[in-house]
């Protein structure tokens, strides 16, 4: 991406199966189904500290949905502003970017030219065309290809789990922090084949 030097990576159309019915799965999963996505492209990594600074030196730290941005003055948020430029934290610049509301990741992906991937989207550049449970495959997580809870204390730096990469080449895809899609959550929203077709 020229402006942020994010790498993208490709994911063609077709269908994929979306969703779980998988006796561990979330109620909310259900029911699993095949979906048609156009060809898009999604970051290989997530968006870092660095990038998003560099985001808030051009844009400031606005407000959307009567928060700012982001909540530098949580203890978690690893951006301060000095002098009235927008910094990263020392030894943190390639980590994820957290304590960002949905307005502040809409907002960034804006400025760097695109959106925020669907729901629908994310999860197939996760899992693959063939539904497999994580975007290594269906075995259970570990520290060795996931940062989960209980393996760090905090966010690991970005791509830091290559074998824990999806079908498609995208990294951190389980585990590490949250992530944010364009849609708005709903329990049944798979119920609903019209939200995907």
């Amino acid at each position: 991406n020229p402006k942020d030097g994010a790498q993208m990576v490709y994911v063609p159309a077709g269908d994929f199966l979306m969703g779980s019915e998988d006796a561990d799965a979330q109620s909310d999963e259900a029911p699993e189904h095949m979906v048609y996505l156009d060809a898009y492209w999604i970051y290989r990594y997530e968006a870092t500290n660095a990038q998003f600074a560099a985001f808030l030196n051009m844009e400031g730290n606005q407000i959307g949905g009567g928060h700012t941005w982001m909540d530098s003055r949580d203890s978690d948020a690893r951006i301060q502003q000095f002098n009235g430029k927008w910094t990263p934290d020392a030894g943190y610049s390639d980590h994820p970017v957290v304590e960002v509301t949905w307005y502040g990741a809409h907002a960034y992906c804006q400025w760097a030219g695109g959106r925020l991937p669907t729901e629908a989207e994310w999860e197939k550049a996760a899992r693959g065309t063939e539904g497999q449970k994580y975007p290594w495959g269906d075995d259970a997580p570990n520290c060795s290809i996931t940062n989960q809870y209980g393996c760090l204390f905090g966010p690991a730096p970005v791509g830091n789990y290559p074998d824990g990469v999806s079908p498609y080449g995208v990294f951190d895809m389980a585990g590490n922090v949250w992530e944010w899609v364009a849609d708005w959550y709903n329990a049944d929203y798979y119920s609903f084949e019209e939200n995907y077709n």
